[in-house]
């Protein structure tokens, strides 16, 4: 089973510090429409949802590193039952993006399985994840995420200057084949060096 502390170290190395960009309408921006920024990669919309109150800018700078990490734990890693995904390699990615694009990354995994999209990982959708081949479903879901990010710019010029960073995010993770497959090819590869 998948391990929380591998997925959340690849996921907070791609989330910076404090920052309030004030064209990230979508992040740093709390109910009261006051631009207090992110921090840790946790959005004002979802640390106020942590906190039950709108945070303010002094609330976000000061949010410490283990608030973040908690609210990563239970608002997203449960979230979509990281604990019960068989491939640690999948549920990095599948983490990511429901980091990343909130419920939209869970309904970008459930179109791709087939299953209703309503974006919760109930047992249907945790059942279709495990019985994928999960290199083929890694695959997909890297290549429907990089299309979103493509289709947010399209729709919406201000998302461009976040482009790059995102794709580079998304091309960051790449699908390492493990077990026999693997195996065979590196005793391939060591027969082929001994001639």
């Amino acid at each position: 089973m998948a391990n929380f502390d591998i997925a959340y170290n690849i996921v907070i190395g791609h989330e910076g510090g404090y920052q309030d960009n004030p064209n990230d309408v979508n992040g740093n921006y709390n109910s009261l429409g006051q631009l207090v920024g992110t921090n840790f990669g946790i959005s004002a919309p979802v640390y106020e949802s942590f906190l039950g109150y709108p945070p303010t800018k002094s609330n976000m700078q000061n949010m410490s590193i283990d608030t973040a990490k908690a609210i990563y734990k239970t608002r997203f890693w449960d979230d979509i039952k990281g604990d019960q995904i068989n491939s640690q390699q999948l549920a990095n990615i599948f983490f990511d993006g429901r980091v990343n694009h909130g419920r939209t990354g869970t309904k970008i995994m459930q179109r791709i399985l087939g299953v209703a999209d309503d974006g919760v990982v109930g047992p249907i959708t945790l059942n279709a994840i495990n019985t994928t081949n999960s290199q083929w479903l890694f695959n997909q879901y890297k290549a429907e995420r990089e299309a979103f990010y493509n289709y947010l710019v399209d729709n919406n010029a201000g998302f461009s200057v976040f482009l790059n960073g995102w794709l580079n995010r998304i091309n960051s993770f790449n699908y390492v084949a493990t077990g026999g497959s693997a195996l065979a090819a590196i005793l391939l590869l060591i027969l082929i060096s001994r001639q």
